[in-house]
Order: C-alpha cells, then sequence, then structure tokens
C-alpha cells in the first residue's frame, strides 16, 4: 500500500513515518511511504503516482493552506487524505473536509492524548470503513470521466468492460468476471468503476 506523507518540517515527516510503519496502523498490509517536504512536488507527485492514502499537513508555505489546495487537487481522486495540523480551527476543518478529508486530526491534541496514535487509528478506521461500504470508495467523477470521453473509450475498448479509477482505465476486459477478480486483487480500498463499453463497429461483407 502506497502512502504519501507531506510536511515542510522533516522532523515531523520523520515522526509520521515511523508511526504508521511500525504496524499499529495497518495490520497486514505493507506499506511504502514516500514523504515531501515540499507542497508544490507533492502535488505534482499525487497527479502522477496512485497513493492509497496521503497524509499532508496545513500550512507550508506563506498563503498558509497549502495543505487545502492539496485537498482540491485531490478532489474526485481515490485516496483517503488526512490532514495533521499544529494549527487547528473550526473554519479550516469545515473547509478541509467539503474539500473531501477523511479525517482532520492535531498534532498536539488536547487532552493529552497521542497524535501518531491518533492518526493510526484514523487510517485504521477510514481502511475499514472502505472495506465495508465499497460505493464509498468509487469516485462519482470516474462515472462523469466515463461519459465525457464514451466516444474515445468506444473506439479504443468496443465491447469490452473498463476499470477506471482516477479519471484513467486502470484494466479491461471482455469478461466481467475476469476483470473483477484483478482488480479485487491490485485495489483493496480504493474500488474503480466498472463500465461495459457498448460495441458499435458494423460488420462489413466484401
Amino acid at each position: 500500500m502506497k502512502v504519501l506523507v507531506i510536511d515542510d518540517e522533516p522532523q515531523a515527516l520523520k515522526q509520521i513515518e515511523k508511526a504508521i510503519t511500525s504496524g499499529k496502523a495497518l495490520t497486514g498490509h505493507s506499506l511504502e511511504v514516500t514523504t515531501e517536504s515540499d507542497h508544490t512536488k507533492a502535488i505534482d507527485l499525487a497527479e502522477k503516482e496512485r497513493f492509497e492514502i496521503i497524509i499532508t499537513d496545513m500550512y507550508m508555505g506563506p498563503e498558509q493552506d497549502e495543505g487545502l489546495a492539496i485537498l482540491r487537487r485531490l478532489t474526485g481522486k481515490s485516496p483517503i487524505t488526512i490532514v495533521l495540523t499544529a494549527y487547528p480551527s473550526i473554519p479550516n476543518c469545515v473547509q478541509s473536509m467539503r474539500a473531501g478529508a477523511w479525517d482532520y486530526l492535531e498534532k498536539v491534541p488536547e487532552g493529552g492524548s497521542d497524535a501518531y496514535e491518533n492518526l493510526c487509528q484514523s487510517i485504521r478506521e477510514a481502511c475499514e470503513y472502505r472495506l465495508e461500504h465499497p460505493e464509498a470508495a468509487r469516485s462519482a467523477a470516474d462515472t462523469r470521466w466515463v461519459s465525457e470521453h464514451i466516444e474515445q473509450l468506444m473506439r479504443d475498448f468496443p465491447g469490452e468492460v473498463v476499470a477506471v479509477l482516477d479519471q484513467e482505465v486502470v484494466d479491461h476486459d471482455e469478461h466481467f468476471d475476469k476483470l473483477s477478480e484483478r482488480v479485487a486483487e491490485q485495489f483493496t480500498y480504493a474500488k474503480p468503476a466498472m463500465i461495459s463499453i457498448p460495441d458499435t463497429r458494423v460488420d462489413t461483407v466484401g
């Protein structure tokens, strides 16, 4: 499982990586963690590669809402996104949740709880929820993308079933069952939209 951690403080990156790879976040899953301190590079990385989980700080530059910009760029994408901030506020929390964040956590929680234990618990709960509610992991943006690109899909995949994730065809097959098996093995917490593409080709008799 690929995880992207974004924070402009190197020590915070190390602590988060240590916490989520300690086995407390997800048991039974190996985690491939990528850390990035530059939020602009992180956005490019998140758009080029597919991550199951993205954990981001909120304030990482002069605009003071870099984490929110990341969330908004990922709207309609599949990762579980969690904000971990040292400067929480109610307006910022509301904006983050509206932008699609699964959770909004404090680096220094009130009440003395451990921030990294809270983070691991949030990751577990998010993954469990997606397993129990597969429809929650399926993006409406993917089905809209199919509608917008149906003519091209009909040319490229006539009569096939396509699996679409993050507005990209990730697999295709003539047989729904075979495709479903492969998709289930490859994607655990993100569920591609499975769309049957009509075959409008006309056989020509010479």
